[in-house]
């Protein structure tokens, strides 16, 4: 049985869980495929990471990356730093070097494929990334294997574990979002600086590459509208539920007549949707395709054993690749299409329905007033309640409309939230079916 080294660089989290996996299910795995995966080095910074990592006989222990990238032995480069410098030069050193990589880094990817994906192919080698979406939910590989003979219709994701959570905890237990990310940060959920999970950048980085493997389009995070949860209140919350919903932050690429939607935001779900009901730090991607129908995958997006599963898989499949010359399975080193031939739709021309909340004053003449600057942009009410009334206090006005369009609603908002009578920002959540 042919050794295979691996050569990893980043001893945090994640990459404890490799070596617990390699370390723990090493034998199994051999078993099971008849290759020898082989921990050969480690770099990290971290002195006392390093120090940390013990009973694995003949490792290298090191903090210089190019140690490991100019190790002849080394088969397979494993990068699990996170963040875009060094991580690029540190992968494209090692592609140009011809040696294969994994990583689990979408910021690296989404921005930066191109460039990577071009190395690995002039070098003959190959980049696996499977753990860089959705952590242990295995959809890279769904998408461009399972999934390749079908016309995909959409993809909508929940991405992000920090998000979801916080938004079972306000539904589930009506925290405000202030005390449902303080538990978040409490249990080792949210990171200490959530920015990126919150505001939503963190998904759409995500649905850059779900974008490019399932639609073959060149994209870029600036190409995709994103928007995060911190307006969403309990009280919204509840008003969905009571109209049959469920509210997720979604990572959405739809397929239309008119080109490619793809944005990111706080989302109405009905009910009996399939990711209606997915709830805590649980991830899941819903797919929509023309053979396959409706499918989901369903898993935890984080952490260190789930994600050190997907980067051990990717890793397995390249040192099978390696031990037995074998052809290595489909990476898409080019967009499908060239660029504009599958236009991405501006997000001013969509048309969905969407849930309003007003907050205004209460006294004759409110809903006419709004209703009035609705029609005017050629917005129509499907439903509306006005809770709590407390005569010349602020109380919730709450809409749903019919398909609407997106820079009409914007509009519409905007002039609204100039009345006198109205006393807050109006909150505008998207509805999708």
């Amino acid at each position: 049985m042919r050794p295979v080294y691996i050569g990893l660089i980043g001893a945090g989290t994640v990459g404890r869980g490799v070596i617990d996996s390699i370390v723990e299910n090493g034998k199994l795995i051999a078993d099971r495929t008849g290759v020898s995966i082989v921990l050969k080095a480690v770099c990290d910074k971290d002195v006392e990471a390093l120090n940390s990592i013990t009973g694995i006989e003949g490792l290298v222990k090191t903090d210089k990356a190019d140690e490991i990238i100019n190790n002849e032995e080394i088969d397979i480069v494993v990068e699990l730093i996170g963040g875009v410098h060094p991580a690029k030069d540190i992968i494209v050193d090692a592609l140009a070097g011809k040696k294969h990589v994994v990583t689990a880094n979408k910021a690296l990817l989404s921005g930066h494929w191109k460039d990577i994906f071009k190395t690995a192919l002039d070098n003959g080698v190959y980049i696996n990334f499977e753990a860089s979406v959705g952590g242990g939910i295995p959809i890279i590989r769904a998408i461009s294997e399972s999934f390749v003979s079908n016309d995909l219709e959409l993809i909508y994701g929940i991405l992000n574990g920090t998000t979801n959570f916080i938004l079972t905890m306000m539904a589930d237990q009506e925290y405000s979002f202030d005390k449902a990310l303080a538990v978040a940060r409490k249990k080792g959920i949210a990171e200490p600086d959530p920015k990126l999970d919150i505001n939503g950048q963190d998904s759409a980085h995500k649905l850059v590459i779900l974008a490019l493997l399932g639609f073959g389009i060149d994209i870029s995070p600036d190409d995709i509208y994103t928007e995060g949860i911190q307006n969403i209140s309990p009280q919204d919350i509840k008003c969905a539920r009571q109209w049959g919903y469920s509210i997720k932050l979604l990572a959405i690429a739809k397929k239309t007549q008119k080109g490619l939607q793809l944005r990111v935001h706080p989302t109405l779900l009905p009910a009996r949707h399939l990711l209606a009901n997915v709830k805590g730090e649980y991830n899941a991607i819903f797919v929509k395709g023309d053979f396959i129908g409706d499918s989901l995958l369903y898993g935890k997006g984080a952490g260190r054993r789930p994600t050190a599963s997907s980067v051990m898989g990717d890793i397995v499949e390249l040192a099978k690749h390696v031990a037995f010359s074998g052809k290595e399975s489909y990476v898409p080193y080019k967009p499908l299409y060239a660029p504009g031939s599958i236009p991405v739709v501006n997000e001013e021309d969509i048309n969905i329905p969407f849930y309003l909340r007003f907050s205004a004053i209460d006294r004759p003449g409110v809903l006419a007033g709004i209703s009035s600057v609705l029609a005017e942009n050629e917005i129509s009410i499907a439903s509306m309640s006005q809770e709590e009334r407390k005569k010349g206090q602020p109380v919730p006005v709450i809409m749903l409309t019919h398909n609407a369009r997106e820079g009409s609603m914007r509009k519409a908002v905007k002039q609204i939230d100039k009345m006198e009578f109205v006393t807050d920002k109006t909150v505008v959540i998207r509805i999708e079916q």
